[in-house]
């Protein structure tokens, strides 16, 4: 992946951009989606219709071009290590201080929401966590294999 991004070089603020621009684009397919749903629920399903088509637009096309741009993919070792990441702040910080926040605030059902996103984020971080374990493990077997193959070779 170093390579790709020394060949796909951008400016920092470039980067800062893309990333607020998909930040957008990722608000506005959850945000359309949710319209979609109730559009529905409600037997609208020509406006949900068109509120799922605008939301997959945001995604499919604005979202992941601008995620090529930002070269953000990478190995599924890398990916899985970037997910871990990314889910640390929500654990750590972000929803602890959230629900201690609407705790002080009395929006007690607010503080439970956050209290519960936190635990489900936890879970999903472990998720996570044993799935790049089985990767790395299944790659090393695999190399392993590959080793004491081309032994048996040499002989």
């Amino acid at each position: 992946m170093t390579e790709k991004i020394a060949a796909h070089a951008i400016s920092e603020r470039s980067r800062r951009n893309l990333m607020k621009a998909m930040r957008g684009e990722a608000f506005a397919f959850a945000t359309y989606k949710l319209f979609a749903r109730q559009a529905r629920s409600n037997g609208n399903l020509e406006l949900a219709a068109l509120f799922d088509k605008t939301a997959d637009q945001q995604y499919l096309e604005y979202f992941a071009e601008q995620a090529e741009l930002l070269d953000l993919m990478g190995s599924d070792e890398q990916d899985l290590t970037s997910a871990i990441t990314g889910e640390f702040p929500e654990v750590d910080t972000l929803y602890a201080h959230c629900a201690e926040q609407a705790h002080e605030d009395g929006d007690e059902r607010v503080a439970h929401r956050f209290e519960e996103m936190r635990h489900d984020e936890a879970f999903r971080q472990l998720a996570l966590q044993e799935a790049l374990i089985k990767l790395q493990t299944r790659e090393r077997a695999r190399k392993n294999a590959t080793r004491r193959s081309a032994k048996a070779h040499d002989y």
